[in-house]
């Protein structure tokens, strides 16, 4: 080995020394917002000359399916007051335990040596992608400051990003932040709810208002495990039994609706036509509980559809689901058709010698009103439910928007977490 070899080796030594002296010499006490920064990773000869050859760490982590657009982007944090204008989260919540089981290697691919110690970080979550998504084919990627995929292979190992402690565990905890934006929509209407439930009439039968009864206790149930951060795959396989419990109650008062209305009333009366008119008025004031438990299960039904909006994945099925929704209202309304029809079928049996024709034109006039109530009451709960789901649509955009959850990480460890206002969270 040449004197002048040993003697460049030396010099390699001292500068590698120096650097890491210098970076691990620094005060990691203290909380830092921290910009990716250039690193130098090789030292070597050419042409008898040192050379240094820099990389830069990424700008970010991003996870889905498309890196340009992301369901969740992991960067650090530059801007130390939003950190400190963020909300901070209950201390019941345990997203922060089960969102730092998935970031524990992020870190330190973001940060560079010299700037270990306390950071903090950012979580930006991308609500529609991540509903729209499953996560099955989610990857990881590297990307630059213009939001470009880097070089993977030149800043760390692929593999270590793509197993980075459970991608899937950072989608599923975005998961349950994008549905927990909706618990108050769902409560309020979970309310609304309680009040018919309490009322149904008898139409259903047992067996029937137990399943609208049984899947409005479920639906409370969902709400209440959202709310402590679960977004299970059981219960997204319940949520198909309950709405087919609810097609099958909505099928039979239907059916009973139909039924009822072509039973004809019965003129036992030898002359006049006053009993004929009480049990003609009767008949359709007693087909309104029938119309208020329609309207119960189809108001139950747009429910469901919202809270299994709010899992990922199954676009395709979610959009069918609200398709057979908005569909069942329209077959509720041909059943306007049913009620006018018989309410003139009724009408021409008021024939009697005993009544004048104006005694009769106003006895017809009064049973059409009735049945005129109860087709406004149909209609009104068929509009309801139209609108109940077009609202969740609307609620669903809105609390799309991205979602930016900021945090304090020391040591791999994530602290403190908080969540930034919609309208503070950049696009």
């Amino acid at each position: 080995m040449s004197e002048q070899y040993i003697v460049w080796l030396a010099i390699v030594a001292v500068v590698v020394v120096s650097v890491l002296f210098t970076r691990r010499s620094k005060s990691a006490s203290t909380i830092a917002p921290v910009v990716p920064s250039a690193q130098w990773t090789e030292v070597a000869l050419a042409d008898g000359k040192l050379i240094q050859s820099e990389q830069l760490l990424p700008h970010a982590i991003v996870l889905g399916t498309d890196a340009e657009r992301p369901g969740v982007r992991i960067a650090p944090l530059s801007d130390a007051e939003r950190f400190r204008m963020a909300k901070t989260l209950p201390v019941s919540s345990d997203l922060g335990t089960r969102l730092s089981a998935g970031l524990q290697a992020v870190p330190s691919l973001l940060v560079a040596e010299g700037h270990r110690g306390k950071q903090l970080m950012e979580v930006v979550i991308n609500g529609d992608l991540v509903r729209a998504a499953d996560g099955m084919g989610m990857r990881a990627w590297a990307v630059g400051a213009n939001n470009k995929i880097v070089e993977q292979a030149k800043l760390f190992d692929t593999n270590q990003l793509q197993s980075m402690a459970g991608a899937a565990a950072v989608w599923q905890v975005a998961s349950v932040v994008v549905a927990q934006k909706h618990l108050a929509d769902i409560s309020a209407k979970l309310e609304e709810i309680r009040e018919g439930v309490q009322d149904l009439s008898h139409f259903l039968g047992e067996e029937r208002r137990a399943k609208v009864t049984g899947t409005y206790d479920y639906l409370a149930t969902v709400a209440s495990a959202i709310s402590k951060g679960e977004l299970s795959q059981a219960v997204r396989t319940e949520l198909e039994s309950c709405d087919r419990e609810l097609v099958q109650a909505q099928h039979h008062l239907q059916s009973e609706l139909e039924r009822r209305c072509a039973k004809a009333v019965e003129h036992k009366e030898f002359a006049g036509t006053g009993d004929l008119e009480k049990d003609s008025v009767a008949k359709y004031d007693e087909l309104a509980g029938l119309v208020n438990d329609m309207r119960l299960t189809l108001k139950t039904r747009a429910l469901a559809w919202h809270v299994l909006s709010l899992f990922p994945g199954e676009p395709g099925l979610k959009e069918s689901k609200l398709e057979s929704v908005l569909r069942s209202a329209e077959e509720i309304d041909l059943r306007l058709k049913t009620i006018e029809e018989n309410a003139e079928t009724d009408g021409r049996k008021f024939s009697s010698f005993w009544n004048t024709e104006e005694t009769l034109a106003a006895r017809r006039k009064v049973v059409k009103v009735a049945a005129q109530k109860l087709m406004e009451k149909l209609r009104d709960g068929t509009v309801e439910a139209k609108q109940n789901v077009q609202n969740s649509q609307a609620l669903l955009l809105t609390h799309d928007q991205p979602t930016s959850l900021v945090f304090e990480v020391e040591d791999g460890r994530i602290g403190q977490l908080r969540m930034m206002e919609m309208a503070s969270v950049a696009t």
